[in-house]
């Protein structure tokens, strides 16, 4: 089977619709001080972290603290989230966005690259929307291989990307 047939077999017309769709969004609660400081302690242990990530901050009067930049504000949870199983199965995508899967069992990892933008601040409240970007078929040994793309791109509240993560999952 060549790699259009192929195509045509596993990646159904509701599949292709997800191009371009946001699949999912959340916003943070509001970054604190105390969410930068402790966030560069666990980060640099054993060794302490650089001064700038140790301030006092807005609330003491000082500029607001930058926050490095793996750090994450939904570490803590999201507002109104509720908690809910995870679907660690090969269909999690097209389960979430209520379409139809392809017929793939397996996955693995085929990837991230992450691109920081803006710094993110204390009082930086963050929107994250996981963006489907696409599927593609590769051949592989055993098969065809379904390549899915997916960006997760983080805003501020001004509309500035703070980090933009292209993930690649491959599924068999």
């Amino acid at each position: 089977m060549n790699d259009a047939a192929a195509a045509d077999a596993i990646i159904s017309e509701e599949m292709r619709a997800l191009t371009g769709k946001v699949l999912n969004s959340r916003s943070s609660y509001p970054i604190s001080a105390s969410d930068i400081r402790k966030w560069a302690k666990a980060v640099y242990h054993p060794e302490p972290p650089p001064a700038k990530y140790l301030g006092v901050g807005a609330a003491g009067g000082e500029t607001p603290l930058e926050a490095p930049q793996e750090f994450s504000p939904f570490a803590w949870g999201t507002p109104g989230a509720k908690s809910k199983p995870a679907d660690i199965s090969a269909s999690f995508i097209e389960n979430a966005a209520g379409v139809k899967p392809p017929p793939m069992k397996f996955m693995f990892n085929g990837g991230a690259v992450v691109e920081y933008g803006a710094p993110m601040r204390e009082g930086d409240v963050i929107t994250a929307a996981n963006i489907h970007k696409g599927y593609t078929i590769k051949q592989g040994k055993k098969g065809p291989l379904l390549i899915t793309e997916t960006e997760d791109r983080w805003t501020n509240q001004k509309g500035e990307v703070v980090r933009k993560t292209h993930q690649t999952l491959v599924r068999y």
